[in-house]
């Protein structure tokens, strides 16, 4: 194992202890045998490898142990070298000792024939003179979001180490939060909706926090990395297991953006003998009137009462809709309201007549053009210049 760390990076999380932890927590996961129990670290922001003394002291070791090392393993790939000259040198010479070197956070198959220009375009996307490492920026944004993300419902955080925190899926809230998800793809509820239907059964997220849940990309197993220096957000796969699956999270995404109307909401049937449902306020309350039918002394009887609490008000629906239709027979409109009345139906009468002697001139024309043809015609016949049969044609 081999860490390195520059004294202005000490830091950035990314210390030697915590190259240290990392690493060792790696070959535990895969069962490696670390020979070495010296860790090979170097404080050395050198990009050469002449220039380090412990990558130095590793090439020694492994020359003179030939057969006896399979993997030489760091963090990732700017600790091992920035310097695709001297990294591919040295790489040959490590793949050529039966050696393979390799990054635990950006690992490379040295079977693949394309693994050169992999580990080209690491060096390229890493390097920078002055400047931090995309990977290193990465891993920044990384922990940032780790810390953003510290509640997520459906999951929970389990600290592994001091500076490691594992994000597992919460068996108790998870299976709350998928049922959300399936019922907004259906898209036949409104999601506000939804988000209450839950909070009645024991369950609630606020609405902001709800539509929040809706969009993000942590449920489907991606992590965010926040823009940087203009470079533009993007998305990766994270550690974590998705709860939701894509199609049904992309499904919710064009429900939320409208473009899913295909789907035609459902709706209960009215009842005609409670049209005046949802119109209504209670009086004590505020609170919409709604209404139902039950069955008693031998009958059904429908009411109207408060939708919070049935104390506060409740009339049979036959009194009220009574009272409704007597009430709106007695609505008069007052005198300034009929005169604008009467002057709007002489402006649309007097538009009327307009358009009715513009289309009379109109035929009037026509008629004078058509009867000036048969005078025409009727000279030309009697002048000798028709014949019989053309004049009765025209």
């Amino acid at each position: 194992m081999y860490y390195r760390v520059s004294s202005n990076e000490q830091t950035l999380g990314a210390s030697l202890d915590v190259q240290e932890e990392r690493l060792r927590k790696y070959c535990n996961q895969m069962g490696y045998n670390i020979i070495d129990n010296i860790p090979y670290r170097e404080d050395e922001s050198a990009k050469t490898f002449e220039k380090r003394p412990v990558i130095q002291g590793i090439m020694n070791y492994i020359r003179k142990n030939k057969s006896r090392v399979n993997k030489l393993l760091f963090l990732q790939w700017d600790r091992y070298s920035r310097d695709i000259i001297s990294a591919s040198e040295n790489l040959k010479e490590l793949l050529k000792s039966g050696v393979e070197p390799n990054a635990i956070e950006a690992p490379l198959d040295f079977n693949s024939d394309t693994w050169p220009l992999l580990l080209e375009y690491r060096h390229n996307a890493t390097t920078s003179k002055g400047q931090k490492t995309q990977w290193t920026v990465f891993m920044e944004h990384w922990q940032k979001e780790n810390v953003l993300i510290k509640h997520q419902e459906g999951y929970k955080n389990v600290r592994i180490s001091k500076h490691e925190t594992h994000v597992e899926i919460d068996t108790n809230t998870a299976p709350f939060i998928q049922a959300m998800f399936k019922e907004v793809a259906k898209d036949i509820e409104t999601p506000c909706y939804i988000r209450r239907k839950f909070a009645r059964k024991g369950y609630n997220i606020p609405e902001s926090s709800f539509l929040e849940m809706l969009r993000n990309k942590f449920y489907i197993g991606k992590i965010r990395v926040p823009a940087y220096k203009g470079e533009p957000e993007y998305y990766v796969n994270g550690e974590h297991e998705a709860i939701i699956d894509e199609e049904t999270f992309y499904k919710v995404q064009e429900t939320l953006d409208g473009k899913r109307k295909k789907t035609p909401k459902l709706s209960k049937a009215i009842n005609p003998d409670l049209y005046l449902r949802k119109f209504l306020i209670c009086p004590v309350c505020g609170c919409a009137l709604t209404g139902a039918t039950s069955s008693g002394n031998g009958g059904k009887y429908t009411y109207y009462f408060c939708c919070n609490n049935q104390k506060h008000i409740r009339m049979r629906a036959e009194n009220v809709n009574e009272e409704f239709a007597r009430y709106t027979a007695q609505l008069k409109p007052n005198k300034t309201v009929l005169d604008l009345y009467n002057e709007i139906l002489k402006d649309l009468q007097s538009e009327r007549k307009g358009e009715s002697k513009k289309e009379v001139a109109a035929l009037q024309n026509e008629l004078s053009t058509v009867q000036k043809r048969i005078n025409s015609i009727e000279d030309k016949y009697l002048d000798g210049d028709l014949t019989k049969e053309e004049y009765n044609r025209m």
